[in-house]
């Protein structure tokens, strides 16, 4: 039994095999950061709505590039104290690290929640569904 403090996990959406497999490209190019094309893509798949698949990673995905700038920017003050570099360094790692995570779940057609970041995807783009 749960009660009002006990935080629900979010549950990953029941697809077809077709709305996968046709939402597939969409959601891989969503986690690659090169040269903002993820960033772009998932714009995208945003404000087009009309694949389920891709509209999750794309969630996903927006997610993980705001949690990772957010990150960067607030280690932009410690340069000055000399652990500013090293913990960019350890920010960026971790982001393709979840990049990869999320690609290698993309390809595999599962809808699993990214760690670190799935408690945030639901409260900034719970409401986005698909049309």
């Amino acid at each position: 039994m749960t009660d009002a403090t006990t935080p629900t996990q979010p549950t990953a959406p029941q697809l077809s095999q077709q709305e996968i497999d046709s939402g597939k490209t969409m959601a891989i190019l969503s986690y690659i950061p090169i040269a903002f094309l993820g960033l772009i893509v998932a714009i995208i798949s945003l404000s087009q709505k009309n694949n389920a698949f891709s509209l999750y990673h794309a969630k996903q995905a927006l997610t993980l590039y705001i949690c990772w700038i957010v990150a960067a920017l607030c280690c932009v003050p410690l340069f000055f104290i000399c652990i500013g570099f090293p913990l960019v360094m350890a920010v960026n790692v971790a982001g393709l690290v979840l990049c990869v995570l999320g690609i290698i779940n993309a390809n595999s057609g599962q809808c699993k929640p990214l760690p670190l970041i799935d408690k945030f995807v639901d409260k900034w783009f719970g409401k986005i569904q698909k049309v």
